[in-house]
């Protein structure tokens, strides 16, 4: 850390302490697939895909937290603390009244959903127990992810590191008393991971609240029990942007994912361990991008946008460091990443083996741009530029990861046709099966890093008015 100049200290400052809360957050998740996975390929599957309707309703979130990360930087920056702290609070408000018609939503639809995205009826009856009580913590985990993005813009990574390891061990601990019914506790299963997730969020939730209401912190929670329309339609205006983004990406994900599911409850699975291996090695690029979002923030909010540039490239090159290694670790090492999610007494166990060393090889050669994307994604959301995000998912995900997973995935016939007196054969391509929709998602992640880029350099960003 010697040989870092001061952008660079100030984008690690704030990095490390974000890469090891949601390394946290990502192994609360992992946690439960490892000790789920030792009860069969099936269990595996349902709450991978419980996991991923759960992930569906991230967009509501994301609308309210990070319209709260870009005003709360700019307040910072600019020293007004009386707005940040209004903003902390009408956030708080928003966020849990959002949750609750998710929790609805996922207990009266959710095995409607299982349904659409082609699971079989085994796999829909585990998945919707899981769904129904994950949903129930949605209000709180709603209002604890909002309260972490303020703090975060207000350049305070640490207490979400330190909130998010203690819920991890919530986790860890109540997944294996309730998934095995140890100690005395029922024997719940998958169900089990459901009780846990949401408790443990729970607990870190009410500390941190806490902590806020204490005046402990960089921001403090003081409740008016009114609302502001005012400030509450200026975080929206910058979040709704990233909700709709989010929401497209999360429709398309819906498409990809129905994709993945048809090629079989074993490719689902072998999907599902690989996307979590992955999780823990795009953790650095997830650092950069909090860090990236509350410096550039904060220095436009002290009027100094030529800061906030050189604050962004700093962040590329030091992604790019980082994730090159997750790229050779996943590349090099895929069997032994894969080992701890899969139960050898499984019959499928070799297959799921094989099949999740083959994704992470194929998703570790676009691990740098992946990084990339995650700094300038984050450049331009700490800025209050959530539109251009909105448009460059709209565009890529679709003709680059749907439209390509489909066609390679399942093969399509090209039927002979003629052209001004001149006839070609027809053509049939059988398809690569679930590879095909790895090497699809994986190409994808190149022409999104590939529009960040083009729309950071055209330098809107700089002047968005939040």
């Amino acid at each position: 850390m010697l040989h870092l100049n001061e952008d660079q200290r100030r984008l690690w400052k704030l990095a490390w302490p974000a890469i090891m809360g949601n390394i946290s957050q990502t192994l609360l998740n992992l946690v439960d697939m490892m000790m789920v996975g030792q009860l069969g390929a099936l269990a595996l599957a349902a709450v991978g895909l419980g996991g991923q309707v759960s992930w569906f309703m991230m967009p509501i979130m994301a609308a309210v937290a990070t319209g709260t990360l870009a005003l709360v930087a700019r307040f910072v920056g600019a020293k007004d603390d009386a707005n940040a702290t209004l903003t902390l609070e009408q956030s708080l408000y928003l966020a849990f009244l959002l949750g609750i018609p998710v929790m609805l939503f996922g207990w009266f639809l959710g095995d409607d959903i299982l349904r659409i995205m082609g699971a079989k009826p085994d796999v829909v009856a585990l998945g919707y127990e899981y769904i129904r009580v994950l949903f129930a913590f949605y209000p709180i985990r709603f209002a604890g992810f909002t309260a972490f993005s303020a703090l975060r813009g207000a350049g305070d990574t640490k207490t979400p590191m330190k909130l998010g390891i203690l819920m991890n061990i919530v986790n860890a601990v109540l997944d294996y008393l309730l998934i095995f019914g140890e100690l005395g506790f029922p024997r719940l299963g998958p169900v089990g991971a459901a009780w846990a997730s949401g408790i443990g969020i729970t607990t870190s939730f009410l500390i941190g609240l806490y902590l806020l209401w204490s005046g402990k912190l960089v921001l403090r929670f003081r409740p008016s029990w009114s609302f502001h329309p005012d400030m509450a339609g200026r975080i929206l205006r910058v979040g709704i942007p990233t909700m709709i983004e989010r929401g497209i990406f999360s429709f398309y994900n819906f498409l990809y994912m129905s994709i993945v599911t048809r090629f079989g409850t074993v490719a689902l699975a072998a999907h599902q361990v690989g996307l979590r291996v992955e999780s823990i090695a795009y953790m650095p690029a997830f650092g950069f991008n909090v860090a990236t979002s509350a410096l550039v923030g904060q220095s436009l909010g002290e009027g100094k946008p030529e800061k906030a540039e050189k604050t962004v490239y700093e962040a590329l090159k030091m992604v790019g460091l980082f994730m090159s290694v997750m790229a050779a670790i996943l590349i090099i090492f895929p069997r032994y990443l894969v080992m701890p999610f899969i139960n050898p007494g499984d019959p499928n166990y070799g297959e799921v083996m094989r099949l999740a060393s083959i994704y992470l090889i194929i998703v570790g050669i676009s691990e740098i741009p992946l990084g990339w994307l995650f700094v300038l994604g984050g450049a331009l959301r700490g800025a209050g530029d959530t539109k251009t995000p909105m448009y460059i998912t709209a565009v890529s995900k679709l003709l680059f990861r749907i439209v390509p997973a489909y066609l390679l995935g399942f093969g399509f016939t090209i039927p002979a046709f003629e052209i001004i007196g001149m006839t070609f054969p027809g053509f049939t391509f059988e398809g690569l099966g679930i590879i095909a929709a790895w090497i699809a998602m994986s190409l994808e992640t190149f022409t999104t890093a590939a529009l960040f880029w083009w729309a950071f350099k055209r330098g809107k960003w700089k002047y968005v008015k939040v």
